[in-house]
């Protein structure tokens, strides 16, 4: 599978890493097998976000940081998502993105987030604001906070329900100096994505393993 997304496409939104990150072994090879332009977005570790009160979060930031080391320049950002349960912490924020020491796009699911100071910790560690399209959760404002974007498409799509993503994807194309683009995890996704790519120009584009 992963051939055949590095020879279509130019990144990969991972999730398997919610649950465990891969071995430096594997994440060596993966960088070996692909292009110098494919990015690998590696969902971070529950632990995180996701956790009870009393867990070393940040402890396990630091550790997660080094553990991705090994993917070097194909590591895109990491994606940080906090459940609908966890309302704006930015302190637990700003903690997460220092310890993990690399740009973090942050997908948040209580909208009590969407706030100036959410937007202010992002800015000031480069992190951008991820963007899902998705019923049951809330959607995060369209803005250019730093040299990032990220938007996960979640639904299924057709030529009209595309086009007024297309045309937002345009714009921040033009605020950004690489956007994100990742769809649902399904068979279709791939020729999504490739028509994305054919229709935008976007800076990385793809499915989901």
């Amino acid at each position: 599978m992963l051939q055949y997304y590095a020879q279509r496409l130019n990144g990969v939104e991972l999730n398997g890493s919610f649950y465990r990150t891969p071995p430096a072994s594997t994440l060596m090879k993966w960088a070996e097998e692909t292009g110098p332009a494919f990015r690998f977005c590696m969902k971070a570790n529950r632990g995180l976000t996701y956790s009870a009160e009393g867990f070393d979060r940040v402890g396990l930031a630091r550790i997660l940081g080094e553990r991705l080391a090994p993917l070097g320049e194909r590591l895109g950002p990491v994606l940080l998502q906090f459940p609908p349960t966890r309302q704006r912490n930015t302190g637990l924020l700003d903690s997460l993105l220092h310890a993990l020491g690399r740009p973090v796009a942050a997908e948040f699911r209580h909208e009590s987030w969407f706030d100036e100071e959410t937007y202010r910790v992002l800015r000031a560690h480069g992190g951008a604001l991820v963007v899902t399209d998705e019923e049951k959760w809330p959607r995060a404002p369209i803005m250019a906070l730093g040299p990032i974007a990220y938007f996960r498409l979640r639904r299924g799509y057709d030529d009209s329900s595309l086009q007024p993503w297309l045309d937002q994807l345009r714009a921040a194309v033009g605020a950004h100096d690489k956007v994100h683009v990742y769809f649902k995890h399904d068979p279709a996704s791939p020729a999504l994505a490739e028509r994305l790519l054919e229709s935008v120009g976007v800076g990385r584009a793809g499915g989901g393993l």
